[in-house]
């Protein structure tokens, strides 16, 4: 049994209610990124496929792209958009929102506003045509199909997960679970709402750094969450379910063939750029609540995202879990990658120079698939609780 598996069983066991020993409250928060939704289903997109666009699939969208590119000085006819296109796009409508005195004659607020919309529509249909959202269903976010062998460990994980926490003792003990991911898609949500019970709901147990107006069309049944039993879920980079409206921002997980609707207000998604640009409402929003989840999570769970240096800010943000060697000390990542052990601990001392020194990060590798780490974690903490 590898050590990043016996040490993250035992503080599961440690956690879990059957156990007569109480643990202190203890944040744990995974981070989450594309290579989790891929392991739960091949299908997902990773990399930069979603933002990956041939000339007929862009064009058949139609919108004010094709005119904001020849403005550009793109030659568009057959015009295949790249991802690192995408990203120079993207980079030069943020530059000229940024500083006006640099736009081209024809450009002012209202057509970059256009064209940055058209662009997040885009990025949506071309997720719809590459992998499964998961709607809701009767008031439940649906995974359809069977499990397979993989997604049945994982989901037995997350349910051991998210049953490791107690108040049965007047105050919340044992392991607190909190969910930050760079996905735009429904995958963690639908998982989390298949580890409670039919009559019940995930939204109940997680805050999402912004309190919606709406979820689904209904008032949501909690405004302000208590923090007792309540854990954090928040998507850092947006989602496909998080619309802007007058009132505020409203989640809507139900699925619509109302394409004008979603031209007209596509979902708040943080676009591939050269430079990001976390000044929207919905960013400014989630950055302290980002912040703060880390700087007071004391494990961290890094499961696909590979650490990208491009990722400059990203990074940043994530030092924020453990800023100093005196932080780092009484901290652990957990790194589950396929890449090898020597190359997780590379990237991890790439953003916390500290780790592996004497009183600094602790760092728990795994070389493998996530279900994997997930299969033989459960195994190891169902072995532990028969002992007692």
């Amino acid at each position: 049994m590898s050590d990043s598996v016996q040490a993250f069983a035992e503080l599961l066991h440690a956690g879990s209610p059957i156990n007569p020993r109480s643990l202190p409250l203890t944040n744990v928060t995974f981070f989450l990124g594309a290579g989790f939704s891929k392991s739960w289903d091949e299908r997902f997109p990773v990399g930069n496929a979603l933002f990956s666009f041939t000339y007929k699939e862009w064009q058949k969208l139609d919108g004010p792209l094709e005119e904001f590119l020849n403005l550009i000085n793109y030659r568009v006819l057959n015009l295949d958009i790249d991802a690192s296109m995408f990203k120079d796009i993207v980079y030069q409508i943020g530059m000229m929102k940024k500083y006006p005195d640099m736009r081209p004659r024809y450009i002012d607020d209202q057509n970059l506003a256009l064209v940055e919309k058209h662009l997040r529509f885009m990025v949506r249909k071309k997720f719809e045509a590459t992998a499964p959202l998961y709607f809701e269903q009767e008031e439940k976010l649906h995974l359809p199909g069977k499990r397979t062998k993989d997604q049945s460990k994982v989901l037995k994980f997350f349910r051991k997960m998210e049953q490791a926490s107690d108040g049965s003792r007047g105050l919340p003990e044992g392991l607190r679970a909190n969910y930050l991911t760079t996905n735009y898609d429904f995958v963690i949500e639908a998982i989390l709402d298949a580890t409670v019970g039919n009559d019940d709901s995930y939204r109940l147990y997680k805050y999402r750094g912004i309190t919606p107006t709406h979820y689904c069309g209904r008032v949501p049944e909690t405004a302000v969450h208590d923090n007792f039993l309540v854990g954090n879920l928040l998507k850092i980079n947006g989602g496909f379910e998080i619309f802007k409206t007058s009132e505020g921002f409203e989640f809507d997980y139900r699925k619509s063939s109302d394409e004008r609707r979603l031209r007209e207000n596509p979902p708040q998604l943080m676009l591939a750029s050269r430079e990001q640009d976390y000044t929207q409402a919905y960013f400014r929003a989630m950055f302290p609540k980002v912040i703060r989840l880390l700087q007071e999570t004391r494990l961290l769970v890094v499961v696909g995202y590979s650490l990208p240096e491009e990722d400059a800010l990203l990074r940043l943000i994530l030092r924020q879990f453990a800023e100093d060697r005196a932080d780092g000390s009484l901290k652990a990542v957990f790194y589950i990658d396929l890449s090898t052990k020597v190359e997780q601990a590379a990237k991890v001392k790439g953003v916390f120079p500290h780790a592996e020194e004497l009183h600094g990060l602790t760092v728990f590798p795994y070389s493998g698939s996530f279900a994997s780490w997930c299969g033989k974690v459960v195994a190891a903490v169902s072995k532990m609780d028969k002992a007692l």
